[in-house]
């Protein structure tokens, strides 16, 4: 049985002047023209609230297994 578990990123508070990681983040497409679009997440900062974005990689989960299949 395989756990689907989101990657922490990293993000910078513009406005704190500080950086946090999180796992609890949105993920944005935005669509640039001519078919292209990128992918953005969006998080709230712990130390004003504001949102940042951070360019999210193409594959943003981890697949997790049990310990049992390595043993």
């Amino acid at each position: 049985m395989q756990n689907i578990v989101k990657r922490a990123l990293k993000f910078y508070d513009i406005e704190a002047r500080r950086s946090f990681t999180t796992d609890q983040y949105e993920l944005v497409v935005i669509e640039l023209g001519g078919g292209r679009s990128v992918t953005l997440a969006v998080a709230i900062s712990p130390y004003t609230g504001n949102k940042c974005y951070s360019f999210a990689p193409r594959r943003t989960e981890i697949k997790s297994v049990g310990l049992d299949r390595f043993i």
